[in-house]
This record gives structure tokens, C-alpha cells and sequence, in this order.
């Protein structure tokens, strides 16, 4: 009779934890909502937003840095305020479920490369050594409060080692060339034509070094921890003096640059010279087996278009992903992301300003062995390429690089023998001292990307 009502007892109690447990998530869930509905709903309906009206702004080549910044403004601003909704990761509650959404999750991760059937291709920028430090102390600091473990067997929060980033793999993605497709039989030439096509765009196209600035650090989603980054451009003072700040006047580097990426891959030159590398248009093109022309259909965007961060939505976003949290088997009870959200905050107080010069570009066919974020790892097919230098030519034929980010073009017009160039085409060098130096560079420029040609027979300083 005793042992009877002891049984009764605790199932009471567990029955009672249960449906406590169900209100207070309940009741958290619902002051966050109401909370979130008073902060920003008041807030829009009721004052005047700043912000707002930049949301109507669209980026094209000739988006100056002052511009696209206003644009990025808007959607970091949004993501943040939305990262901040994602407060509370529900437990799991039993153990055993618990590892096998962790199984499941790890066979998900590197489902692409265990199938080794399919490759992506992706253009980005490595960070550099002291980036690279300062995001993996800023994420470290972050973290710390969750005390996770890359152990799939712990119960408290769990973290794979495959989703937090190396400090030597962290990385800005420019653009995804192509999307996850079937590797073919000239899968290896098809990586070298498009490498080779993008290093066309650099120099044909003139796209020197520049650099970015980091503006946050967000959770986004409750899950991905990234480091957001804005450009800085040239502007001039009253007084004339310059300054480099993310209210330039100049073009923006980074959204003319995925731009003119797009156009090349994706669009025939005047001449026909230079034909599409798009999935859609070599899929035609070996269908018609050189027969007439391929005929693509308009059916949707392009890859390239549609999967590059900043172009499918149109908001310019920079970005650096730090890390990963598996929020369906985080851990085995609930876990409070305040903390993360709170000290993302002052790491972004902390780190904002922080210049990194994007320089050099490196293409990528990886299968996935680094997971969904890091396309460094064990990649089939890798090639760095340097973006052209401005530099200073003399009538003489005497060339000085510039690798002052801070010198405009207009200020290597030093005088009438000297001229601001990239990538030199049609060039003869037989009796330079008597051929004016604008007849040597101010050729018209070819829309022609697709063409080595001139590349080819004439030196690229």
C-alpha cells in the first residue's frame, strides 16, 4: 500500500515538473514577444525612424560607399533585431534523443562530402593574421558563458569542432560562381576557366585593392555567429583635405566588383567572344553538341545572382561566419542566449573600426569536407589571385607601384608624364620617349572580359 502511493506520489511530481517546465517556456515565450512588440512596435508606429527610408535604396556598379553603407545599415540592423528574438534554445529533455539529432546533424554537415558526387565553386577573401585574431578573441569572449564542448556525448552544450571556424580559415565570400552541381569529366578545366574568367574581370575592369571595416557582431538567427563588415571610400572636405571613412564619395568597391562578377559569368561580350559560364548555359551548350547556338531559358535567376551573399537580396552584406550552434540538439535542457546576445553587443563596441585590405582573392571547388561555412578545408581545386596595383608610369617606360590605399588615382597624376593605370593593353613599347603618354593608355576601353588576347602579348603591371 505504501509502495503504491510512493509510485503515485512521484509521478504527481514528475507530472507537476512537466507542466511547470511547459509554463514557464510558456510565459518566457510570451513576455519576450510582448516585449519585443513594445519595444519595436511602439517604436516604428510611434517616432520617427532613421534608417527606414534606406531601405529603398538599389545597388548598382556605381553605388558609392556612403550609399551602400546606408543600405547595409538597414539590414544589419534588421538581422540584429531579429537575432535578439532568439533567446531561449529549448532542451531536448531526454538524453537519447539528444544524441541522435546530434548523429544526424553531423551526417547532415558533411552529407555532400560523403556523397562525393557534387562541388561548389566560391570566390573569397581570406582574412589576414591579425583579423583573424582579433575575430577568433571576439568569438572566444562570446562564447565563453555557454561552457560548451565539442564532445557529441555531453549533455550541456554542444558545439562541433567542424562548425567553429580556424582563425586561419576565416574568410569574406565575394561570390558563389556556381552551386552545389554533379562533377563532370572536365570538372577540373571548367575551375581553371572560370578562375581564369574572374581574373580577366580584375584586371580588365581595374578592381584594386580596397579595404573593409567591421561593423558588428551578430548571432544571427540564434545560431550563426558572424562578423558584418562595411567598405570606406574617399571623400574630400571643404578645405580640400581627403578622407577615407565609410561616407565616401567614391564607388563602392565591393558591390562594383560582385556586380561586374555576375555580368561576366553570366553575359556575352558585344563581339561574341566571351560566352556565359553559367551551369544553365553549358548544360545547353553540351546538349546542342556545338550545333547552333544554346538556347537558355529565362526560367530564373542564376546561381551566381541568387546564392552570392549581398546580391539575392540586394542589401551589399559582408560578411565572416566565426561559428555554428546546433540549435536542434544544443544541449539537453535550455540554454539562455542573453548572455551571447549581450556580449555581442560589446564586442562590436569593442572591435568596430577594425580595417582589413582585400588584396588577393582565392577560388575554391570544394565538396564539402569543411561543412556548410568553410570551404578551405581539403578543396579540389585552389588558385590565389592578386588584384591589380595602381602604379605610376613614366614616359621612359619607368613603373612605381602604389600600394597606399589612401592615394586616390588623381593624386598619381603627378604630372603630364605620368598616368594612373591597372591592367595595360594595346601597348607598344618601341620608341616610348616620343609617343605621348596619353595615346600609350587612355585606349577605349573593351567590354570584352572574355578575351586574353591582350593580356597575353602585352606586360600587366
Amino acid at each position: 500500500m505504501t509502495s503504491r502511493h510512493d509510485m503515485r506520489s512521484v509521478a504527481l511530481s514528475v507530472a507537476l515538473f512537466c507542466f511547470t517546465s511547459a509554463l514557464y517556456r510558456k510565459k518566457r515565450s510570451s513576455e519576450r514577444q510582448a516585449t519585443e512588440e513594445h519595444t519595436y512596435g511602439n517604436e516604428e508606429s510611434s517616432l520617427p525612424s532613421i534608417i527606414e527610408h534606406f531601405k529603398e535604396l538599389r545597388l548598382d556598379p556605381n553605388t558609392t560607399v556612403e550609399e551602400a553603407n546606408k543600405r547595409r545599415t538597414v539590414s544589419y540592423y534588421e538581422k540584429s533585431r531579429e537575432a535578439h528574438a532568439k533567446e531561449l534554445v529549448p532542451g531536448t529533455g531526454s538524453y537519447r534523443r539528444l544524441i541522435r539529432l546530434r548523429r544526424a546533424e553531423s551526417e547532415q554537415n558533411l552529407s555532400y562530402y560523403t556523397e562525393a558526387t557534387q562541388s561548389h565553386r566560391t570566390v573569397v577573401v581570406m582574412c589576414d593574421s591579425a583579423t583573424g585574431g582579433v575575430l577568433g578573441e571576439a568569438r572566444q569572449k562570446i562564447l565563453d558563458p555557454l561552457q560548451y564542448s565539442t564532445d557529441a556525448a555531453t549533455r550541456g552544450v554542444y558545439i562541433p569542432a567542424l562548425n567553429i571556424i580556424p582563425e586561419r580559415d576565416m574568410h569574406v565570400t565575394v561570390a558563389v560562381p556556381w552551386w552545389w552541381h554533379t562533377m563532370g569529366e572536365n570538372n577540373e578545366q571548367l575551375s581553371k576557366d572560370l578562375a581564369s574568367r574572374f581574373r580577366q574581370t580584375l584586371f580588365l575592369k581595374l578592381h584594386h585593392p580596397f579595404q573593409i571595416e567591421l561593423q558588428r557582431i551578430v548571432l544571427l538567427g540564434g545560431s550563426t555567429l558572424v562578423a558584418l563588415w562595411r567598405t570606406v571610400g574617399e571623400r574630400t572636405t571643404e578645405d580640400g583635405f581627403s578622407i577615407y571613412d565609410r561616407h565616401g564619395k567614391s564607388a563602392d568597391p565591393f558591390v562594383r566588383l560582385r556586380e561586374e562578377i555576375v555580368r561576366c559569368f553570366t553575359t556575352e561580350s558585344p563581339d561574341g567572344r566571351r560566352q556565359p559560364l553559367t551551369y544553365k548555359y553549358v548544360k545547353s551548350a553540351k546538349e546542342s553538341n556545338g550545333v547552333g547556338r544554346p538556347r537558355v531559358p529565362p526560367t530564373r535567376r542564376d546561381s551566381i545572382a541568387s546564392r552570392s551573399p549581398g546580391l539575392g537580396q540586394g542589401d551589399g552584406f559582408i560578411h565572416t561566419t566565426l561559428c555554428r550552434l546546433p540549435r536542434g540538439c544544443l544541449s539537453q535542457d535550455d540554454v539562455d542566449l542573453d548572455p551571447i546576445h549581450r556580449l555581442c553587443r560589446e564586442a562590436s563596441s569593442t572591435f568596430s573600426g577594425h580595417r582589413m585590405v582585400v588584396s588577393k582573392f582565392r577560388f575554391l571547388e570544394t565538396t564539402g569536407a569543411g561543412g556548410e561555412s568553410n570551404p578551405c578545408v581539403e578543396p579540389i581545386y585552389d588558385e590565389t589571385i592578386e588584384a591589380p596595383t595602381r602604379a605610376r608610369v613614366e614616359i621612359d617606360g619607368a613603373v612605381t607601384q602604389n600600394s597606399n590605399l589612401h592615394v586616390s588615382a588623381a593624386a598619381l597624376l603627378m604630372d603630364s608624364n605620368s598616368k594612373s593605370i591597372g591592367a595595360v593593353r594595346n601597348v607598344t613599347w618601341n620608341n616610348t620617349n616620343t609617343v605621348p603618354v596619353t595615346e600609350l593608355f587612355d585606349a577605349p576601353e573593351n567590354d570584352d572580359a572574355g578575351s586574353t588576347d591582350n593580356i597575353e602579348q602585352s606586360p600587366v603591371i
